[in-house]
């Protein structure tokens, strides 16, 4: 990448400089715009009376509407969450099947997972232990597309590394 302006410079560079001003902006509008968020929550916290409930039929929990000139915000309280899965090596276990009774079988089903041994180094064990091909085949089908993010860091500007510099030239 070049630090020096030149008569020719990269469309690149001023995309990257634009993006990091912005990320600096957002980053004091969203500091600013989470301690507001807080105030609003602690706020609502306080008035359990003037909860709603949600309008939507699939919703559970209420809502504390907060009015403004020509806008409103909605803190929202949602029920907590249904647990997704019950082991029954759990102490908790034998209590929910107890209190389900002969509903048990109509509320649970028993379902079998498999999950990987240990996340953090299941690729590297995968293509340890299997074939190029077929550790490539079994990672396709145990993993799911993520989206590509970008970062922005301040940096000083001083003369560009080795990498860097070779960067710029695959781009010429």
């Amino acid at each position: 990448m070049k630090t020096k302006t030149s008569k020719h410079q990269s469309p690149i560079s001023p995309l990257v400089e634009r993006g990091f001003a912005i990320h600096q902006q957002l980053s004091v509008l969203n500091d600013e715009f989470k301690k507001i968020k807080e105030r609003l929550k602690d706020e609502a916290s306080a008035r359990p009376a003037e909860h709603l409930p949600l309008l939507e039929k699939d919703s559970e929990g209420t809502q504390w509407i907060a009015l403004g000139k020509g806008c409103e915000c909605r803190i929202v309280f949602p029920e907590a969450k249904i647990k997704p899965d019950f082991d029954p090596g759990e102490s908790d276990f034998l209590t929910i099947r107890s209190l389900a009774g002969e509903h048990f079988k109509s509320l649970f089903r028993k379902v079998t997972l498999y999950r990987p041994i240990e996340r953090k180094t299941f690729r590297g064990q995968v293509n340890t232990l299997l074939a190029a091909k077929t550790a490539g085949q079994l990672l396709e089908l145990c993993s799911a597309p993520s989206e590509p993010k970008a970062v922005w860091k301040s940096r000083p500007v001083t003369k560009p590394s080795a990498v860097e510099a070779k960067a710029a030239n695959r781009r010429k």
